[in-house]
């Protein structure tokens, strides 16, 4: 027994010893940073804006790599091929752990086989609609939907999103008199709501800004705990009386296998953090309406993923709502 337990002791050492020596050396050849979603769109430009600073505060070569598809399973498979060393990275939605493993089935839990540690950038959705939709406010929108039913759609961007949930609970809270019709993304629904194939969707609102303010399609409410700082005209939901659509913050962030040794996590961390705080970095996140991310231990963004992903199993588990095959 007492054999065993040197044994045991000295393979944690060594382990630790390891773990330790990789952080160290960490990097010392080019990174890769995968990315769920296809070139446009908040996780790619936040990916591509990380990657040049990260180069510049390295010294490496660091290239985004986009594989779009599966509720972000594509990308999380191609994480998981790839060594626990910290040179193949995910640059993705925070939803990627706290809302699409709720509602998406896959034959891995993402809760246990990814850690998140470090946002990139704040992310708020906002429900627009199409620009001549008669209604001008949520509470109009739902009376609208009673008077004309399932005659007013709204557009899911894609199954397990914060857009899907949104999307689902306003046809619950208006008596399933509104539809919720499936996209494969935002570019497609967009121009449909546009074209007014569809009257409504919730979308992230660096995507919609330049929309807005062009009078294409109008906001009706921001789904956060204070308005957007892109649309301050815009009320939110819990200032018109609607506080369950009031969602936590969530954002785009990296993600690292959870095998990987705890130094590294934290170097990475660190790394991201020091990234996301340079001043050109603030900038170019701002110019393309990105709200700038918060910086957070890797405990509290695990603390602040877990308190989100309770929130959301609530809203699904009192929506009835249908896991989806992978």
């Amino acid at each position: 027994m007492c054999l065993h337990l040197l044994r045991a002791s000295l393979l944690f050492l060594a382990a630790l010893c390891c773990g330790t020596a990789s952080a160290q050396a960490w990097p010392d050849k080019p990174i890769r940073l995968i990315v769920p979603a296809p070139p446009g769109g908040i996780s790619d430009a936040a990916a591509r804006l990380l990657a040049e600073q990260l180069r510049t505060n390295l010294g490496q070569t660091v290239l985004v790599d986009n594989k779009p598809g599966g509720s972000a399973v594509i990308a999380e498979r191609a994480l998981m091929a790839a060594p626990a060393d910290g040179y193949t990275l995910m640059v993705g939605p925070s939803s990627v752990l706290s809302d699409i493993p709720l509602t998406v089935k896959t034959p891995f839990d993402p809760l246990k086989t990814f850690t998140y540690v470090g946002e990139v950038t704040g992310m708020f959705h906002v429900l627009v609609a199409n620009a001549g939709f008669p209604p001008n406010t949520v509470n109009d929108l739902l009376a609208h939907a009673k008077a004309h039913p399932r005659s007013v759609s709204v557009a899911n961007l894609s199954t397990g999103t914060r857009s899907n949930l949104l999307g689902e609970m306003l046809r619950a809270r208006s008596g399933n008199d509104i539809l919720v019709v499936p996209y494969k993304g935002s570019a497609p629904a967009l121009v449909d709501l546009m074209g007014n194939q569809v009257q409504l969707t919730f979308e992230v609102v660096s995507n919609v800004t330049s929309l807005i303010r062009s009078g294409k399609i109008k906001a009706l409410a921001v789904a956060s705990s204070k308005r957007s700082r892109f649309l301050p005209d815009v009320p939110t939901f819990g200032e018109l009386g609607l506080p369950d659509f009031v969602m936590p913050d969530a954002s785009v962030g990296v993600f690292v296998l959870s095998s990987m040794p705890p130094a590294l996590q934290e170097k990475i961390r660190a790394e991201v953090a020091r990234a996301v705080q340079a001043p050109k970095f603030r900038e170019a996140l701002l110019a393309q309406n990105y709200d700038p991310p918060r910086e957070m231990s890797l405990q509290q963004l695990r603390q602040t993923l877990d308190a989100t992903t309770a929130h959301n199993r609530a809203i699904i588990e009192k929506l009835q709502l249908k896991i989806s095959p992978e």
